[in-house]
């Protein structure tokens, strides 16, 4: 299988797959930057009905290093990398800290 830039939406330097809505790149973007805390939905984002997952949904995004750095997402501080984040299936975006909604998908 062979890669293609093509196939992603890159900003800052990281890889987000094509369909991936503009608003959680750049939710995911400032999160990055400022190292924030974030509780995640994932789902189907042409329904909007969640997957219920409970497992892996909790950290900070962070970036995996080589030729095509995608998000990943970043158990604790203590982590020293993470899973890949499914960041073309996430349907809610909450801030940990504060509980805010930073992204939610209007279906």
């Amino acid at each position: 299988m062979t890669i293609k830039k093509t196939d992603y939406k890159i900003v800052n330097g990281t890889f987000y797959k094509k369909d991936t809505a503009d608003k959680v790149i750049e939710v995911l973007e400032q999160s990055r930057e400022e190292e924030t805390r974030l509780l995640f939905d994932f789902g189907d984002t042409k329904t909007g009905k969640s997957w219920g997952e409970v497992n892996d949904i909790r950290g900070r995004v962070g970036r995996s290093t080589g030729k095509i750095s995608i998000p990943l997402l970043i158990k604790t501080s203590r982590s020293m990398g993470g899973g890949s984040l499914l960041d073309n299936c996430i349907i809610k975006i909450q801030e940990i800290s504060s509980g805010k909604i930073l992204y939610q998908l209007n279906k």
